[in-house]
């Protein structure tokens, strides 16, 4: 019984990294979509906003595409749903 936990125990530690990790890339890849929106020489509120808008989105989505791959991992099944 002692095993089964500590089984558990070290998936459930290895999908938080696995999350974590993703949450990081993700992340990455809306800085670097931050950094390539600045590269135009110039620098204005305006265009600092919305490289942030765009990192943002950028890396919503990436997290987005990882948690769509994974979801049937980490949602219960539902018995009757048809939809």
């Amino acid at each position: 019984m002692a095993n089964q936990y500590t089984k558990a125990k070290m998936i459930s530690e290895k999908n938080k990294k696995e999350i974590f990790w993703n949450m990081i890339n993700s992340l990455l890849a809306g800085a670097l979509v931050l950094l390539g929106a600045l590269t135009d020489g110039k620098i204005t509120w305006a265009g600092l906003v919305l490289a942030l808008v765009a990192a943002g989105i950028v890396a919503v989505a990436q997290f987005k595409d990882y948690w769509m791959k994974e979801k049937k991992e980490y949602c219960t099944p539902k018995i009757f749903k048809f939809l």
